[in-house]
């Protein structure tokens, strides 16, 4: 864990600047285009740390994708954003999935069964 906090004080600006680059595109288009707000809110601090954390990883286990320096920071955050947005999207899906088997299994009384006596 020191060794992760150790390597984070070590991020560079320019893989700061293009993860805030891609998250806000990323939460423009949950905003704007799918239509919610606070999805958008709820993932910008997520997509953050997948594309800060996804140049470490590659780092770390010696995967090169580009030969030029600032192009593998790009390509890398990029990763490391859509990734979190998925699993982001998997993670909204599961709860859907719980919510509707939640509600599938509520046994509801029918309306028609709880009308009013007649006096």
């Amino acid at each position: 864990m020191q060794d992760l906090l150790w390597q984070l004080q070590d991020t560079d600006s320019f893989t700061v600047y293009t993860t805030v680059a891609f998250v806000a595109a990323v939460f423009w288009f949950i905003r704007e285009m799918i239509g919610a707000p606070a999805l958008a809110f709820i993932a910008v601090p997520f997509l953050m740390a997948g594309g800060v954390l996804a140049p470490l990883v590659f780092r770390n286990q010696m995967i090169t994708l580009s030969y030029d320096k600032d192009a593998n920071v790009a390509a890398m955050t990029g990763i490391g954003v859509l990734s979190a947005l998925v699993a982001l999207v998997i993670v909204r899906w599961l709860l859907a999935c719980l919510k509707d088997r939640q509600i599938r299994n509520t046994k509801i009384a029918p309306a028609a069964k709880l009308t009013r006596p007649t006096r």
